[in-house]
């Protein structure tokens, strides 16, 4: 092992061909390569080797085990959530979930650092890595915002206001607050252009065909493209709001403006 620290040696004499760290690229950029890991219960993504530093997001999951080509296995609990930060190079390994749910997660590769392969047959030459601008740290910048000192905005839809807490221009993600009077609601079915997620702080807020009801505590999930709606609230509420995307496909009816539909 000593002059095959990796395992990519050990791999190709097993004439195993090493494979994607993950199932698509969702976003690269000369900075960041960000990969999707969705396995079903007892599915595995066969073994890989990582060349830079990277974080692990789960978007849902539980157990999973990591076993390297060397026949060393870890297990692994990477419930919803849950973040790995990997800074140093690793043998060949695959990830198998080993829970009865779904595992997914987002693994955003940190490009500026590239490691190399001591170990391997045909080591390739590192391509050269770009210069970060200056003004690159401004990604990585924490936010804190007391809400509190926030001014609620009134929305063209009566009775529904917010305080925008985030939001990214290129891509139309945003975090808000939005509050509904009492008796205010959306008025049509409808669907969105990504998925929403709200959490109830306060109030009564319903679905009417479903009859499903938020009250403080409740965390709902509509994924892209669903109908639901119309909604109304029967007591005054506040939602934590946020989408991974645009909000809608096309401005809905219940807005005079495209500023109130972003």
């Amino acid at each position: 092992m000593t002059n095959d620290p990796n395992g990519s040696q050990a791999a190709a004499e097993r004439g195993i061909t090493l494979g994607e760290i993950g199932h698509r690229i969702v976003l690269e950029n000369e900075f960041v390569r960000i990969w999707e890991v969705k396995l079903e219960p007892g599915e595995t993504i066969d073994f890989h080797l990582h060349y830079h530093p990277y974080i692990v997001i789960s978007l849902g999951g539980g157990e999973n085990e990591v076993e390297t080509i060397f026949g060393e296995t870890r297990p692994t609990n990477e419930p919803l959530g849950h973040t790995i930060f990997m800074n140093e190079m690793r043998p060949v390994h695959k990830l198998t979930n080993k829970s009865d749910v779904t595992y997914l997660s987002r693994l955003v590769e940190l490009k500026h650092i590239t490691w190399t392969d001591e170990g391997a047959p045909d080591k390739p030459e590192p391509a050269p890595q770009p210069v970060m601008p200056e003004d690159a740290a401004d990604a990585f910048r924490e936010i804190l915002i007391q809400t509190a000192d926030m001014e609620w905005v009134d929305k063209s839809l009566d009775g529904l206001s917010q305080k925008m807490l985030w939001r990214n221009e290129e891509t139309g993600a945003s975090i808000a607050l939005v509050r509904f009077k009492k008796g205010a609601g959306i008025p049509n079915a409808h669907a969105h252009a990504s998925n929403q997620f709200m959490y109830c702080l306060s109030g009564r807020y319903t679905y009417i065909p479903t009859n499903t009801v938020l009250t403080p505590g409740t965390f709902y999930c509509n994924p892209t493209g669903s109908v639901h709606g119309p909604t109304i609230c029967e007591e005054d509420c506040v939602l934590l709001e946020i989408y991974d995307g645009p909000h809608y496909p096309v401005r809905p009816p219940w807005y005079d403006n495209d500023e109130d539909a972003r």
